[in-house]
């Protein structure tokens, strides 16, 4: 399947899990069975099976438009998650969380996915004081742009019966941290292939809001984010420096502001 960028010509082969660019074949990483022993509810499924669970393309289809990129220090991914059952639960991201970039504000890197194609739940958590944890679950679809906040650890759910294919944007000088979520067993809520929720007894105090994306009106919605970033860079400031990402009255908002 073609994917929704026009300024590179991105596609998809769902029988070699296979993305190439103009033709060419992007190099993959991916993400093993055995990897996540620690942060799946069954950990008696987990053996030492080198079963693949989802693919992750980095720097996807960048060579056309490198230079804006790395002017900005910003990386378009493309991350594809097969359906598949999990000891009982829907097939998900490792997680984790991104480090302090505004040591001022104590504010974190934050991210911007697009689902492309598929059906997804986003588990976003924050601890907060003491040992209490904001926790939100994000239902999104084709066409949907969800924003990982600042400080908050994130796990990505496929909860449909087809790949989930998904993009981001993000600063592409950082590591992810995956230790805090490995620590607690996982995230704070795991979701069986059921749609049911059962919650992370090593988390003590915890509140969740479950919510649909909400629209990110500074973007185009007709747009892919790449092709979005590539004519209005601008509008991603937030991803280097979130200070300049505002929620007003249920939606998202950034700062006018140049890079």
């Amino acid at each position: 399947m073609k994917l929704n960028v026009k300024a590179v010509d991105l596609e998809f082969d769902d029988k070699t899990n296979k993305l190439y660019s103009d033709g060419e074949e992007i190099p993959s990483s991916v993400r093993r069975l055995h990897e996540m022993k620690d942060v799946v509810f069954n950990k008696n499924f987990v053996t030492d099976r080198d079963d693949i669970l989802y693919y992750m393309f980095r720097a996807a289809g960048e060579y056309k438009n490198g230079t804006i990129f790395e002017a900005h220090n910003i990386r378009y991914d493309v991350t594809v998650l097969l359906p598949y059952d999990l000891g009982g639960e829907f097939n998900k991201t490792l997680g984790h969380y991104h480090p302090i970039c505004n040591k001022k504000e104590g504010l974190a890197y934050p991210e911007l996915y697009e689902v492309i194609s598929g059906e997804a739940m986003y588990l976003l958590q924050k601890r907060e004081s003491g040992d209490h944890y904001d926790v939100k679950l994000i239902r999104a679809r084709k066409g949907d742009k969800i924003i990982m906040q600042p400080n908050y650890g994130h796990i990505t759910i496929n909860v449909g019966k087809s790949p989930l294919i998904m993009a981001n944007l993000v600063n592409s000088t950082f590591k992810s941290d995956y230790d805090p979520i490995k620590r607690m067993g996982g995230g704070a809520l795991f979701i069986t292939n059921r749609k049911r929720i059962i919650y992370n007894t090593n988390y003590k105090d915890i509140t969740v809001t479950d919510l649909d994306a909400p629209k990110l009106d500074f973007l185009d919605p007709r747009k892919s984010i790449y092709d979005e970033y590539i004519a209005n860079p601008e509008h991603f400031i937030f991803l280097n420096r979130p200070e300049y990402l505002l929620w007003k009255q249920d939606q998202w908002s950034v700062k006018s502001q140049m890079f």
